[in-house]
């Protein structure tokens, strides 16, 4: 397995695990949860693959994009009240 892909899914878990506590909806919720935000740090990182943006790159990832990424699907999360 990739260095990049277990940092992304960490990362992703770490945001999953951060929204349920401050949601306080606890449970198997985590695992969608973690499902949307990896999807959308996953989305991040092909729209800034796409664009050739490189600024915030780390390893393989670049964490700017990635991270709006994850607020997009938390936001995606809050709107949709999950």
């Amino acid at each position: 397995m990739p260095p990049w892909l277990v940092f992304a899914a960490t990362l992703s878990l770490a945001a999953a695990l951060l929204y349920q506590i401050v949601t306080r909806r606890f449970g198997w919720r985590v695992l969608v949860y973690w499902t949307l935000t990896f999807s959308g740090l996953l989305a991040g990182e092909v729209a800034a693959e796409s664009l050739a943006w490189n600024v915030t790159r780390m390893g393989d990832l670049r964490l700017l994009p990635d991270i709006a990424g994850i607020s997009a699907a938390v936001a995606l999360l809050w709107f949709v009240r999950l």
